[in-house]
C-alpha cells in the first residue's frame, strides 16, 4: 500500500507546485539534507498549509487533517485513496491520533502535523502543547521544522474564501538527527520546536510593508470581531468592502491592502483580537454571556451526524445550550475551533459541533470557554 501513496504523492507533486505558484506566487526551497524518516511538525496559516508544505519534501508523507473532512463523502474517498490522511478530532484528548502518528513513524514512514492544531486568528504562531516534544522524542525518528511566512495576509483566517495576493513563502526552519532529539530534555525541546515555528507575521509587516491585493479587504472581520472596539456592544459588528462598522454606535474603520487598520485606536488586527481577548476575559469575571441565533447543533458519530437542535446558543459560566440541549460547562472535556463558524467539543464519549451562521460568530464561545478555564 505504501507503493501506492508514494506514486501519487510524486505524481501530484510537481502539479502541486505549479499550482501553488500560478495562484498564490508560493516559493519554497526544497527541504534537502533530511534524516532516514522523520516527523514534520509546521506552523499552521491557511487552509492550503498541506499544499504548502508538501511542495518543499520531495518524499511522500502523511498528513494529520481534521476529522470533519471524513465528512465531505466522495471527496473523501479520493483523499483517502490516495492520500490516507490520519484523522484526528479537534476537541477531544486524541490518543488514538497519536497511536496512528507513532505506528507510521516507527514503520520508517515521515508525517507532518501542524503543531498548533488551529489556524492563527491574528497572525501569531499559536501556543503549542507540551505534548508535541512528548510525541517527537517518542517516535524515535528525525524532526524537521517548517515555518510559512506571509501566509496570513493571503487568507487571513476570519476572512473565509477571500483570498489576497502577495508574497508568501516556505521554507525549513531545523533538520535534527533522532540522535539529537534523544538526547535533548523535554523543556528544551519543546523551546526548539516553538522557536522554530513561531511567526509574528505583523512584526514582519510592520518591519517590511507588503502589499497584498485584495478588492474586500475588511471583508468578513466579524468572524473574529463580535465586540465593539468604541462602544462595547456585541454582535454588532459588520464589514463590506474595506470598511467595518458597528449598528449600534456608528462606529466605521478600515483596513488596506497591507493589512492596517484606519479609524480606530488599533493600527493591526493582532492588537485588536488582543483587546477583545482582554474584554472576555473582563467580561468572564462579570457574568459575560455570549448568544448566537440560528445554530445547528449536531452529534458526530462514526456514521454521520445526527441532529440535536436547531435554536439560539446560549454559553455562560456554567452552562452551554442550545434549544432544550445543555450541559454543563464542567462535563465538556474539551473545546475547539474548527474554520470560521463551527465549535466542537467533547461531553464523556460523544462529540459535537456547534454551527452558526454565515454572518455570525463562533469564536466568543471559544474565547469565552478559555477564559473560563484560565478563571
Amino acid at each position: 500500500m505504501r507503493i501506492k501513496y508514494r506514486f501519487f504523492y510524486r505524481l501530484l507533486r510537481p502539479l502541486v507546485r505549479l499550482f501553488l505558484w500560478l495562484k498564490f506566487g508560493y516559493r519554497t526551497e526544497v527541504a534537502k539534507k533530511l534524516p532516514k524518516n522523520y516527523l514534520v511538525l509546521a506552523n499552521h496559516v491557511t487552509d492550503w498549509d498541506p499544499l504548502f508544505v508538501a511542495a518543499g519534501f520531495r518524499r511522500q508523507m502523511f498528513f494529520v487533517a481534521s476529522e470533519h473532512i471524513s465528512r465531505w463523502k466522495n471527496a473523501y474517498r479520493f483523499l483517502k485513496f490516495v492520500f490516507a490522511p490520519i484523522l484526528r478530532k479537534k476537541g477531544t484528548v486524541a490518543s488514538s491520533t497519536v497511536v496512528e502518528i507513532l505506528r507510521k513513524l516507527r514503520g520508517g514512514e515521515n508525517v507532518c502535523i501542524f503543531a498548533e492544531g488551529a489556524r492563527s486568528w491574528d497572525g501569531v504562531t499559536g501556543p503549542i502543547l507540551p505534548s508535541t516534544a512528548k510525541l517527537v522524542q517518542s517516535a524515535k525518528c528525525g524532526l524537521v521544522t517548517y515555518r510559512i511566512v506571509g501566509g496570513y495576509f493571503v487568507s487571513p483566517n476570519w476572512s473565509e474564501k477571500n483570498l489576497r495576493r502577495g508574497p508568501i513563502r516556505g521554507a525549513v526552519a531545523g533538520v535534527y538527527s533522532a540522535e539529537k532529539i534523544a538526547a535533548m530534555p523535554l523543556e528544551e525541546l519543546q523551546a526548539l520546536i516553538e522557536r522554530d515555528l513561531y511567526e509574528d507575521a505583523y512584526a514582519r509587516q510592520l518591519a517590511d510593508p507588503k502589499r497584498y491585493r485584495c478588492k474586500r479587504p475588511a471583508e468578513q472581520l466579524e468572524n473574529l470581531l463580535f465586540i465593539c472596539p468604541q462602544c462595547g456592544a456585541q454582535d454588532t459588528i459588520s464589514s463590506r468592502g474595506d470598511m467595518v462598522s458597528c449598528s449600534a454606535c456608528g462606529l466605521q474603520f478600515t483596513c488596506d491592502e497591507y493589512g492596517m487598520l484606519h479609524g480606530i485606536d488599533y493600527t493591526t488586527v493582532k492588537e485588536l483580537a488582543a483587546w477583545q481577548r482582554g474584554a472576555v476575559e473582563a467580561g468572564a469575571e462579570n457574568g459575560l454571556v455570549c448568544r448566537a441565533d440560528g445554530v445547528r447543533l449536531v452529534r458526530v458519530t462514526k456514521d454521520g451526524e445526527e441532529l440535536v437542535a436547531e435554536d439560539m446558543a446560549v454559553m455562560d459560566a456554567r452552562t452551554l445550550a442550545c434549544g432544550e440541549w445543555s450541559v454543563p460547562l464542567a462535563e465538556i472535556t474539551d473545546l475547539a475551533m474548527h474554520g470560521r463558524r463551527a465549535v466542537v467539543f467533547s461531553v464523556k464519549k460523544e462529540y459535537f459541533e456547534l454551527l452558526v451562521a454565515p454572518g455570525a460568530n463562533a469564536l466568543k464561545f471559544h474565547l469565552l470557554y478559555q477564559s473560563l478555564l484560565r478563571k
